[in-house]
């Protein structure tokens, strides 16, 4: 066997080597960084709920994630969450309920961002999942609540470039003011996080 064959041999084991451990390593960052994201958003449904109804010591399990679509959601990442609040103890499921989420991404500094993650509100569970099969497309629409659905996109559509003109005058006005400042709504629009929140389920609390 010539020297080159080998050489060929060799440096082809060394590629597909490299690429299996390049594959292995970053799905094992990418299951730690969906862990971290999906541990920052139970907790801040933990803190929601304790706010606003005084409940604690409850265990959080995501029973389905879906981010929302259209033109009002281009620049923010907006989540439909439904989640069921378990009692420890017994571990049953108290009640089945649905939040919106969203993630904030900022700008630290040239390489590095911030997301951090809130609990908008409490949202209507049978909505929610009329919302998501609409958008899985598991559920067909008429013609006429395909229209209606059409129209209502345009609308928001309208509002939200009026809001944007608004947004973007204020905070060019703002720069002028205050140079070199971080504009968050400027962040959301130049920035779109990659960083999408999937969590799996976790049977810890």
């Amino acid at each position: 066997m010539q020297t080159s064959t080998i050489l060929m041999i060799v440096l082809l084991v060394f590629v597909i080597g490299f690429v299996i451990w390049s594959t292995i390593t970053g799905k094992k960052a990418n299951k730690k960084e969906k862990e971290k994201r999906y541990n920052q958003v139970r907790s801040k449904i933990k803190e929601y709920i304790l706010k606003n109804e005084h409940k604690k010591n409850l265990r959080i399990e995501f029973e389905k994630v879906y981010a929302r679509k259209g033109a009002e959601y281009k620049y923010r990442d907006v989540f439909d969450v439904i989640v069921q609040l378990i009692e420890p103890k017994t571990q049953k499921v108290i009640e089945t309920r649905a939040y919106e989420v969203e993630g904030l991404t900022t700008k630290i500094n040239k390489s590095q961002y911030n997301t951090e993650w809130i609990v908008n509100n409490q949202i209507d569970l049978e909505e929610t999942k009329k919302r998501i099969a609409i958008g899985e497309k598991t559920i067909k629409l008429t013609k006429a609540e395909k229209q209606k659905l059409r129209q209502l996109e345009k609308m928001q559509a309208k509002k939200l470039a009026q809001e944007e003109k608004e947004q973007l005058k204020k905070a060019k006005e703002k720069q002028k003011t205050q140079k070199g400042s971080l504009d968050i709504y400027q962040e959301r629009k130049l920035n779109i996080s990659n960083k999408k929140f999937v969590p799996s389920r976790s049977k810890s609390n």
